[in-house]
């Protein structure tokens, strides 16, 4: 379903506060807040055998830091061990205790996510676990931060499973970020690990040529459809209502659409115009940010696709073989 589209492009300085607040864009203030009331290094428990250790490596659109969580009873599994940071390992390792790491799992292959996993692999040799390494030619094409090194030792396909019984993880293939990006899900416990796809304290930038908007939204819908009861994002807070936070998520990108399309009818249609029309308070870092989800918004407008509307890929999950970490 659209959401109807605000009257004009132009935002004004209280509404973009109010999506500061909502946790609908990367807001300076929000990220120093969460940086001020960060507890880095230590280990808190999230939910019933999930323990998250959050990584002292904010930016302006990472919050206070990556999110690492160490998953299971009397063994444990690793999810997004995070930064290459020995004070974050140490740490991670604390929280670990004696009990032996089945498997070190990675969302995407930013540099905030992945390169702890070799620190942690070689200490533990316990194995990783990831969608896969992008091609050099596709590294080419962006400057984005990202780890060019990691490789899993097992590529995990959507709807791929690891482990049993309420420690059962499923991969869920959400590209739209990231083209490698897995979001995981304990569905015993009704939990949801999302990765940067979806978070709580912000919205996720989607910056093109890596980041797809089509199959960002479409990816927004197979999230949806697992009916979470508690996600745990990379990076912010614990989202008690998954469901209304993704719907959140969506009709705002579409709100962002819409205002984008009536930029381009009002003759707008230099990127920098548009975001200087469309937001507003922005730091240098996050205006490109801005740009580059304007320009995710433009390649789809070109394509001749509506957000949320056209699938990018099979969304249909297939059978994907079990594995035991």
């Amino acid at each position: 379903m659209r959401v109807a589209a605000p009257s004009g492009g132009t935002r004004s300085v209280q509404q973009n506060k109010t999506d500061e607040l909502n946790g609908l864009m990367p807001s300076p203030a929000v990220a120093q807040r969460l940086r001020h009331d960060a507890r880095y290094g230590l280990a808190e428990q999230v939910a019933p055998g999930v323990l998250r250790v959050l990584a002292d490596n904010a930016k302006d659109y990472t919050g206070a830091g990556t999110n690492t969580y160490i998953v299971g009873d009397d063994s444990v599994m690793i999810i997004d061990p995070g930064p290459d940071c020995p004070a974050h390992m140490a740490a991670v390792m604390r929280a670990v205790g004696t009990r032996p790491i089945t498997g070190i799992f990675v969302t995407h292959t930013h540099q905030d996510h992945s390169p702890a996993a070799r620190a942690l692999k070689a200490v533990t040799g316990a194995r990783t676990y990831g969608f896969g390494a992008l091609s050099p030619d596709i590294l080419a094409l962006t400057d984005e931060d990202v780890d060019p090194d990691f490789e899993p030792d097992e590529r995990l396909a959507d709807g791929h499973c690891v482990g049993d019984g309420m420690w059962r993880l499923t991969a869920l293939h959400t590209p739209g970020h990231f083209p490698n990006h897995l979001c995981y899900q304990l569905a015993h416990q009704g939990l949801l690990f999302s990765g940067d796809h979806v978070m709580g304290w912000s919205t996720t930038v989607v910056v093109p040529p890596l980041g797809n908007l089509a199959d960002y939204m479409m990816s927004l819908g197979k999230l949806e459809a697992e009916s979470a009861r508690l996600m745990l994002p990379s990076h912010g807070p614990e989202v008690a209502d998954p469901t209304g936070r993704i719907q959140a998520v969506r009709a705002h990108r579409l709100m962002r659409h819409d205002q984008i399309i009536d930029c381009l009818r009002r003759g707008i249609r230099d990127v920098d115009a548009i975001v200087a029309e469309i937001y507003v308070g922005l730091t240098p870092r996050l205006i490109d940010a801005a740009k580059g989800c304007v320009r995710a918004h433009l390649e789809l407008i070109e394509k001749g696709g509506a957000a949320g509307e056209k699938p990018a890929y099979p969304v249909s999950r297939p059978n994907a073989p079990s594995a035991t970490a």
